[in-house]
């Protein structure tokens, strides 16, 4: 008697298992985070009808759906604009992230337009179109052999504007001609 009592709970106790509802727990992956392809030791280059307008040189380069991450990046922007005086500017960081035309670097980060621009800090914004770069940390750079240190930078280059707080200045002055006409 006590195997059929047995056999009858657990035959009622599975019954009333099979009709309770079971919620289903899903992880749900954001597809942005995924990446679409990782690129180890790339050299990506820009092209258009005139000429290479960006290289990119990096240990790591991710492309996500809606931005790309490099590592290890050196990124080389050619002028195209004729009306500009000089021929290239370099991005170089430990991170560099791009969202459309906007640049993130971190750590390490190291901006040069030819050879008479030279800025370096740890952290950078940068939009390639308008060619403002913005920070909020302490940086240090040289304008024609002037060096300058501050902190929190805006710098249009393409108005040759640089505005900073707690700024330093050493400009070079040639006494040569000085007092000379």
């Amino acid at each position: 008697m006590a195997i059929k009592l047995f056999t009858f709970l657990l035959f009622t106790l599975s019954l009333w298992a099979y009709f309770i509802p079971v919620k289903n727990i899903e992880n749900k992956v954001v597809n942005d985070d995924i990446p679409l392809v990782i690129f180890e030791m790339p050299y990506m280059y820009t092209i258009d009808e005139n000429c290479i307008n960006r290289t990119v040189e990096a240990s790591y380069a991710i492309k996500y759906k809606t931005r790309e991450e490099m590592l290890n990046a050196n990124v080389i922007l050619k002028n195209i604009d004729e009306t500009k005086n000089f021929i290239s500017e370099n991005l170089k960081a430990d991170t560099i992230v791009k969202k459309e035309n906007d640049y993130t670097l971190t750590n390490n980060v190291k901006y040069t337009r030819d050879d008479f621009v030279e800025l370096n800090t740890n952290e950078l914004f940068y939009n390639d179109l308008t060619k403002i770069a913005t920070n909020t940390k302490p940086f240090n750079g040289t304008y024609n052999n002037n060096s300058v240190k501050g902190e929190i930078l805006y710098f249009d280059a393409n108005k040759s504007f640089v505005k900073a707080q707690n700024t330093h200045f050493e400009i070079e002055i040639d006494n040569k001609q000085k007092g000379k006409k």
